[in-house]
């Protein structure tokens, strides 16, 4: 569909918006991010964007930012063919001069959406960046229900984690614990979903360690017992076992003093690593600028 822009010069203002006849969304599913996206004509885009094992963000993309840095105005107003309703502030978002300009909080997004359900507009107010006027960007509701359904779908499918939240896990042992516990098991039902549903994951690196207490070939056996562990129940769970490489350290590679209890607890540990290929540029896992 080509959208042809509503652009509205109202008390030296330049506002970027659809109307009721060309307002289209997007949406771009996946396991990994749910991305519900608004084309702005002459602007960007409005995004919505739910990331695997995240809560929803909202972000501006363009490819000519003319908002100034600072802080812009966010309010949700009523759309021009339903001027009588009642503006809701939601107070001042930073703004960045760059193809992202804006990012609002997860709290904000969420209550963004359910103004767009009720038919409602949210709107971003800065001063442009090379002249007098005030530079507004307001997301349309129109056909916003129409296409909620299948993002919530697309939600609903998501895995629990994200690459980031598995690459490095690090399993706790109380003391003179051998099994592992609930929490645990946890951990490792994460990690394994996240390896079954992502080919470019190769390899999984299991490493046990100790504290200093008890002899070292005591220890060296413990961190064996719960690698070991660790790595059965992985394979329990369908990862591969050719993937894994197992190892054990026993009280030889602490990460905190030894001298106290709190840094004792952090040495009881099994760290999960996962080696995972990287480069395509269609790569959905790259991180996204709008991050950084």
């Amino acid at each position: 569909m080509v959208c042809v822009s509503t652009l509205v010069s109202i008390a030296s203002a330049r506002t970027y918006e659809t109307g009721l006849q060309n307002t289209e969304w997007q949406l771009e599913p996946s396991i990994y991010g749910c991305k519900l996206k608004q084309p702005i004509p002459y602007y960007g885009h409005a995004v919505f964007f739910r990331e695997a094992g995240e809560d929803v963000i909202f972000y501006l993309e363009t490819d000519h930012n003319d908002m100034k840095e600072g802080l812009a105005a966010l309010a949700i107003e009523a759309p021009n063919w339903k001027s009588a309703a009642i503006a809701t502030d939601l107070g001042s978002v930073p703004v960045k001069d760059s193809q992202y300009p804006v990012r609002v909080d997860s709290k904000r997004t969420r209550h963004m959406m359910a103004e767009l359900d009720l038919g409602m507009a949210p709107t971003f107010t800065r001063a442009a960046k090379h002249d007098a006027h005030q530079l507004r960007v307001r997301v349309s509701p129109v056909d916003y229900r129409q296409y909620l359904n299948d993002y919530l779908a697309c939600v609903s499918g998501l895995l629990p984690v994200n690459f980031r939240q598995v690459e490095q896990v690090s399993l706790q042992f109380d003391v003179g614990q051998e099994g592992l516990k609930a929490s645990n098991i946890k951990q490792l039902k994460d990690v394994a979903t996240y390896v079954l549903n992502d080919p470019k994951v190769f390899g999984v690196y299991i490493d046990g360690h100790t504290d200093n207490v008890g002899s070292r070939y005591h220890n060296r056996r413990l961190s064996e017992k719960r690698a070991e562990m660790s790595t059965d129940e992985l394979i329990k769970l369908g990862v591969d076992p050719d993937m894994i490489i197992t190892r054990y350290h026993g009280e030889r590679y602490p990460i905190a003093t030894n001298a106290t209890a709190t840094g004792r607890a952090a040495n009881r540990r099994v760290t999960i690593r996962l080696e995972r290929a990287f480069g395509d540029d269609d790569d959905p896992l790259a991180r996204h600028p709008v991050f950084e």
